[in-house]
């Protein structure tokens, strides 16, 4: 059996000439030469090497970097937990009232027609029972088929309107909140969203501004209301009341 070694040859950087592999110093001109390819191929070739980077492919995993993605995956679990605990909670929300609702639609028109003067004003038990009187009529049109239209209540504190909507999945009560600063006036209602809740989950007002389209059916349904309030010379509200001014001649 005949076998063929390739000998690797060291090429001198100064005279060019092919100088054997276990040489240092060039055989030609005495300059040292660069060994860093045959250190290479030898750690190459080296059956232990070869070993060792085997053994490192087919071992088992780095235990500090396994334990960092146990607990990353630990935490984000737990965070995502917390999240769907904190929706599923119901929010504090105004007591179904049993005042008898006011004609706050009739004060409205008359008022834009200039036949009520001075201010109006009315409590939170009293808008939250108009909103139940007026939304019964309505409540086909706020259904849709996963999620049934149960209540929405106004809530009021010094300069800031909150709406919640109660809707129920098959029976389990859902509720979204959105928090609004209200100007009115030029025939036009303009609201600036706050923020809001999912369950008790706080929303940023950014992400609220996009997600205003849950409200988009009570909205709807309310659509004349807000017209009228919109022909109001302004609208504050303070804790658990709201002052409407009437538009001036």
């Amino acid at each position: 059996m005949t076998t063929t070694t390739t000998m690797m040859k060291l090429v001198c950087a100064e005279c060019r000439h092919e100088n054997e592999a276990e040489r240092i110093y060039c055989h030609n001109c005495g300059e040292r030469l660069d060994r860093s390819a045959v250190v290479a191929q030898k750690k190459q070739h080296d059956p232990q090497e070869a070993h060792r980077r085997l053994q490192k492919m087919l071992g088992p995993p780095n235990r500090a970097r396994q334990n960092f993605f146990a607990v990353s995956k630990l935490a984000l679990a737990a965070a995502v937990v917390a999240a769907l605990v904190e929706i599923a909670m119901p929010p504090e929300l105004p007591a179904p009232t049993k005042n008898l609702a006011p004609q706050i639609d009739l004060d409205l028109e008359n008022a834009a027609s200039y036949q009520k003067a001075g201010p109006l004003q009315y409590s939170q038990d009293q808008v939250n029972a108009y909103l139940t009187y007026r939304l019964i009529s309505k409540k086909k049109a706020l259904d849709n088929p996963l999620l049934t239209f149960v209540r929405a209540t106004a809530s009021f504190r010094e300069g800031v309107c909150t709406i919640s909507v109660e809707r129920s999945l098959f029976g389990y009560s859902l509720f979204s909140q959105a928090s609004y600063r209200v100007d009115a006036g030029a025939g036009k209602i303009a609201a600036t969203n706050n923020g809001g809740w999912i369950g008790r989950l706080p929303v940023h007002p950014a992400i609220m501004r996009f997600g205003d389209i849950i409200f988009a059916d009570l909205w709807s349904a309310l659509e004349r209301e807000r017209k009228l309030v919109g022909k109001m010379g302004a609208v504050n509200f303070h804790d658990a009341s709201v002052t409407i001014t009437t538009p001036t001649r």
